[in-house]
């Protein structure tokens, strides 16, 4: 019986992981009571046994399979920073440009302007070039230089303001004495006469105290200047200086009672008739140059303190306007 046994064993085949294992279990059993005893051995090992969990033969993947790359820290992409305020900077740079580049262009077409079209050079630096071409009645306009332009005068005054000039020759234009403004060295003159030397112009200038007007005699100097002019307005101007004096000489006697000497009437009257012939385009000369030959033929023609009064309106007129230019 044992012998049969022996030879009909009973082998359980168990697969795990899909490979086969083989276990031997001899069924012994010695009697009912040591059975009895392991069965209840295999209850209570039973709470602690092995649950036997055979997989498939072929196991299903996942549902789901994410694949995850591993980044190294020095290939990790940084995250940049946006700044906000940008689009504002690069618009406000773009403005700041402009005016820049406008500010220059501008600078460089005044420098262009005021090169051309500025006033005249000043005495120390001036020249005789030629700055306009002369197209029909329009005469080349070139730069000269006026010399130091003098004469004896009668001073009514001397004002550190303009208005101050004004007020005083308003109040004497109304006692029916003209004069004239002329701003030298930041003040203001008042000239209430002229006169061809100081000598005259003493005895001239006590003829208008009589009357109550406070003068002073003095020889007055206009400074050298540089200014625009054609060809012919220099000629002008240096003549007119010439004639100036002997109009002033002759109109300074009358005012005094006095008359002119022959020579210097000669000398008025070729004077006025050979500026006749000069032409003078700029409007300040051209009232110059009226005032200048009005004074002349009155002098020339002088028979009355009145004829005189009138030469000396138009000297100092003229001397006003000389000093303006």
């Amino acid at each position: 019986m044992m012998g049969d046994r022996g030879k009909n064993d009973k082998k359980i085949s168990i697969k795990i992981n899909g490979e086969k294992t083989k276990f031997d279990e001899d069924l012994l059993v010695y009697d009912w009571k040591l059975g009895e005893s392991e069965t209840a051995a295999g209850e209570e090992a039973k709470d602690d046994g092995f649950d036997w969990i055979l997989p498939d033969e072929e196991a299903e993947p996942p549902q789901e399979y994410k694949k995850i790359h591993y980044v190294s820290g020095s290939k990790k992409k940084k995250k940049s920073f946006i700044n906000p305020f940008q689009d504002s900077v690069n618009l406000v740079m773009s403005l700041i440009g402009a005016i820049v580049v406008g500010a220059v262009l501008g600078f460089g077409t005044l420098k262009v302007i005021t090169t051309t079209d500025g006033p005249a050079t000043p005495a120390a630096t001036l020249q005789e070039n030629t700055s306009a071409g002369k197209t029909g009645d329009q005469q080349a306009v070139s730069a000269v230089e006026l010399k130091d332009f003098s004469t004896s005068i009668l001073q009514g005054g001397v004002f550190s303001t303009e208005e101050a000039m004004k007020a005083m020759k308003e109040s004497l234009e109304a006692k029916g004495l003209p004069g004239a403004s002329v701003e030298k060295d930041g003040q203001f003159f008042l000239l209430l006469g002229v006169s061809g030397d100081l000598e005259t112009a003493k005895t001239f200038g006590g003829k208008l105290k009589d009357q109550g007007v406070d003068v002073y005699a003095k020889d007055f100097v206009i400074g050298s200047k540089g200014i625009n002019a054609s060809k012919e307005e220099k000629t002008f101007l240096e003549k007119g200086n010439a004639l100036f004096s002997a109009i002033a000489q002759a109109s300074s006697s009358g005012m005094t009672g006095g008359t002119a000497d022959e020579a210097t009437i000669k000398t008025i009257q070729s004077g006025v008739k050979e500026l006749e012939g000069l032409k003078v385009g700029q409007d300040s000369i051209a009232s110059m140059k009226k005032s200048l030959m009005d004074a002349g033929n009155l002098a020339a023609a002088m028979k009355s303190p009145e004829d005189a009064q009138k030469a000396q309106e138009g000297l100092l007129s003229y001397l006003q306007l000389y000093s303006g230019l």
